[in-house]
């Protein structure tokens, strides 16, 4: 079992007119959205993405039982669905759209396991022992671009970091597939979920730095977004930040440092054989 502790902090930033980023603690589920900039109503659709996630995962609708990831990914398709319905009165070019990422504790074979979700370009991140691990990979064009350049070694201009290559909503066609990946969950770890406003001005570096030096999640969650605007950001900037307490392992630590802990791709099952996950959650 688990429990855990959070804190997050959004801010307008400098430049915009809205604040389209939403986030949502709601234990064992924890996420954030980004509405895109350029779209109609993405402050709506950042929003409703992240309700239509709680209802959905909340143990009322799922007969009492704690979610899991055939729940998680059923969530994430209801969300597709219900930002995609905002775009029937506007202009299909300005449809409302929305990234989002996040975890959800499951129990795993071993004990507690953070279960990652993504799609777009917010960001999730496992933090511990002073280092940063990405756990999510971008759904942008430069990403695109990188992957090919490392791939064929043909060097390549990058495009602008601002466009999206998956989301939910914003006409993208049909519905968008979320990568999940699970990687274990130790005592003492942080997650890291935070909007292009934030990461898009922050090194891994200095994520690990905030996050080290942070007394308590609310305090490095506040710290995150207001070194964002010191570093310049132009966007909105979001920082949610996820501390593990109380977590008992049968694998004694073998996995613990962030640096070499296995982080696994995996793909829904159907729920009449998915492991039936366990956790606590606490502010």
């Amino acid at each position: 079992m688990a429990q855990t502790r959070w804190g997050a902090a959004s801010d307008i930033g400098p430049v915009r007119a809205l604040n389209e980023d939403s986030w949502i603690a709601a234990p064992p589920f924890f996420a954030v959205a980004d509405g895109m900039g350029g779209h109609a109503g993405g402050d709506r659709a950042s929003r409703t993405s992240l309700q239509t996630m709680r209802d959905m995962l909340c143990e009322s609708t799922l007969g009492g039982r704690l979610p899991g990831l055939p729940d998680v990914d059923a969530a994430v398709t209801e969300s597709a669905v219900a930002v995609a319905a905002l775009a029937s009165h506007t202009d299909p070019a300005l449809a409302p759209g929305t990234t989002l990422t996040g975890v959800l504790c499951v129990w795993g074979q071993d004990g507690p396991d953070w279960l990652v979700f993504n799609i777009g370009d917010s960001r999730t991140y496992l933090v511990g022992h002073g280092v940063a691990r990405l756990l999510t990979k971008d759904h942008s064009a430069a990403q695109e671009a990188r992957d090919y350049a490392a791939a064929t070694g043909v060097p390549v201009v990058l495009p602008p970091s601002n466009v999206v290559t998956r989301a939910l909503g914003a006409s993208m066609p049909g519905l968008p597939k979320a990568d999940y990946t699970v990687t274990p969950m130790y005592e003492g770890d942080h997650v890291v979920i935070c909007s292009d406003g934030v990461h898009g001005v922050l090194s891994d570096e200095e994520i690990a730095q905030v996050v080290t030096s942070g007394p308590d999640p609310q305090t490095t969650a506040t710290a995150l977004v207001d070194l964002a605007l010191t570093r310049g950001t132009r966007d909105n900037a979001t920082a949610l930040v996820v501390r593990a307490d109380s977590v008992v392992r049968s694998d004694l630590g073998q996995h613990a440092h962030v640096a070499t802990r296995p982080v696994m791709s995996v793909v829904p099952v159907p729920k009449d054989t998915a492991r039936r996950p366990r956790t606590e959650g606490g502010q």
